[in-house]
This record gives C-alpha cells, structure tokens and sequence, in this order.
C-alpha cells in the first residue's frame, strides 16, 4: 500500500483475533506494535473467552472484547449483544487478523468506516480494505504473516516477540502451587495436552520422561486440565510410575505464572508452549514433520528454544492421527531439557 491508512488521534482501533490460544499469543507483536505506532489511539482486541486472559495487564491494549464462539453460533440473542458491544466501540478501524465469517459479518453489520482483512475468501467482500497474501506455503512464521497487515499503518518500531503481563499475587500463587507439588526451585514442567489443536506425543511417553527427568535429579511436575489430569493419572498407575502434577488446579492466568516459574517447559505445538515463550521461559517443542504444522510458521519464538520432530520427513498420517509422533525418542527429549537446564544454571 502506498498511503498508510488515515488514523487521527483519538480514534478507536480494533484487532479481531478470536481463534485458539496459540493463535492468540502470536497476534501480540500485531497489537504492541499498533499501540506503539499509535499511542493516542484506543487498541482494542476481539478475542475468544477462553484465550482472552493473556491480554489482562497488557499496556498496549486499551480494551478487550470477549466472544464465546460457540454461543455466537448458537444463540441469535447473543449474537445480538456482541453486535451491540462492537458497535458501543465506535471503532474507526478493525484488523480482522483472523477472518471468521461471522464475526467478520458484524463488523460489517456495525458500520466500522474501515474493515480490513486478507483478499482471497468469499467474505472478503465483506472487507473495503484487502491484504493480498496467502499463509498456505508456510514460508514464514505466523507472527510475521501478522505484521503483514503493517503494510496499511504509518511506519516505527515493530515488535517482534509476544509478551503477557503477569502481576504478582499470580506468581506468588504460582509458586505456592508448585511448593505443595514438591517441584519448587529449578523445575521442569511438562504440558501433554493439546486441546485438539495439534498432534501429541503420547502420554506414557510425557510419563516416561518425568520418571527420566527425575533420576537425573531434575524436579518434574505436569500441568493440563482436570481431564487430562485423570488421563495420565490412568497412565501413571498403569505403568506404576509416580508423577508430580497439578492438573485441574490452574486458569489460564495460573498456568502463565506457573510457566514462568519453571525452568523448561515440554509440549506439543499448542497454545500454552507459546504461552510459556510469552512469559520467558524456554521450551523443548515436540512437532509432527507435515509441512501445515511446520517449526517454520508455528515454532517457538525466541532464543534458545529447542524443537524436537519424527525422524521420518513428511508424514502422511491423518489429521490428528499421527502415528509418527510415537517416534520420537525419550531420551533425546530428556537431553535438549538437561541442556536447557544446564544453560539457565550458567547465566544465573
């Protein structure tokens, strides 16, 4: 684009990411970026009601508008009311980062002087400003196909690395937790779940390192939800291997704190491997080798990170099926933790 969109100060800016966690988490260098460039702008984010929290205490963000999906599909009243709350905003501008139809409609529906959004889709129409470009080669990484939108807004500085703003009662909370788990200090937490947004390492295997990690003198707890929490207590007892977890016992908030107080964090390509690189921690990334859920576009931003994926290249198991993932070894994801750890006890 030539002319960079006309914002005034004082106008209301709205950035519409309304998809999963991880999604979410790298929509952050967008909206820090957009705060920084326009300061006296109010920054706004639409997001889902379960990945909102990692916004709260956010300097760059003003506003936050929360959706439920599934009721916004579900119940017209409801839809009605998320209308209302858009339009309450008297936003100038909407970044549509993710274009769901729906929401896309009401954006629409509210008469927001500028829509912008990617080119390409049926409800493209739906935007008067386009952003021609095509994330299905996965060429870069998802963040960067975020800034892409940049190329509509005045030039300066660019952030490059999400961030989410813990307080202190939350660590404080944290490490409580941790201390009733015996895994205070330096600990490795291990996040098995994937919320069915990615492929998974298996859970005996997610057990089999903690007892790996925990001969070699490293302080192990697994986190996840109170289900998953059953799933591996299933595991643990049936492999008659002892795990340290606290599932079931954080919110997203929670969770946060808990990632950063841990010294390494293991997952699979999900929302909260993300989450723990927002907080600053760093990460082993266990990754399917299929070019849609590549290291390349979803990978870990930052320094330091490891990402460990199957021996065998491009894997052709069905979605959410991989067979593969079973391939990865054990003792090579317990030796790129020690590693980490090793590396965080020489800068400390």
């Amino acid at each position: 684009m030539s002319h960079p969109l006309d914002i005034q100060p004082g106008d209301h800016i709205l950035i519409s990411r309304t998809d999963r966690l991880g999604d979410l988490v790298l929509a952050l260098p967008f909206v820090e970026t957009m705060k920084r460039r326009y300061p006296d702008c109010r920054i706004d984010v639409l997001a889902s009601l379960y990945a909102s929290p990692i916004l709260e205490h956010n300097p760059g963000i003003d506003g936050i508008v929360r959706v439920q999906n599934d009721q916004m599909l579900a119940d017209k009243l409801y839809k009605k009311d998320l209308l209302y709350r858009i339009r309450q905003g008297n936003y100038k501008v909407v970044v549509a980062l993710y274009p769901e139809r729906h929401i896309c409609h009401l954006f629409y529906q509210a008469g927001i002087p500028i829509r912008l959004g990617t080119a390409g889709r049926f409800h493209s129409v739906l935007f008067n400003a386009h952003l021609f470009h095509s994330r299905k080669k996965n060429v870069k990484h998802e963040f960067q196909y975020n800034l892409d939108f940049l190329e509509f807004f005045k030039d300066g500085e660019t952030v490059t690395r999400p961030k989410v703003y813990l307080q202190e009662k939350e660590i404080v909370h944290a490490k409580r937790l941790l201390e009733e788990a015996n895994a205070s200090g330096r600990t490795v937490v291990l996040h098995p779940g994937s919320g069915g947004s990615a492929e998974r390492w298996p859970l005996e295997m997610f057990v089999k390192l903690h007892a790996e990690l925990k001969s070699q003198g490293i302080a192990v707890v697994i986190s996840g939800s109170e289900q998953e929490g059953d799933q591996i207590q299933a595991v643990s007892e049936q492999l008659q291997i002892p795990v340290r977890k606290i599932t079931g016992l954080t919110d997203l908030r929670t969770l946060s704190a808990v990632l950063a107080e841990a010294t390494v964090v293991v997952a699979n390509s999900t929302g909260p491997l993300h989450l723990a690189t927002a907080v600053g921690t760093r990460v082993v990334g266990l990754y399917p080798s299929r070019m849609v859920t590549s290291p390349q576009r979803w990978g870990p931003i930052g320094k330091y990170h490891r990402v460990v994926q199957p021996s065998k290249v491009n894997c052709s198991c069905p979605p959410k099926e991989c067979q593969c993932m079973s391939d990865i070894n054990i003792s090579e994801v317990a030796q790129q933790v020690i590693e980490l750890v090793k590396l965080e006890e020489s800068v400390t």
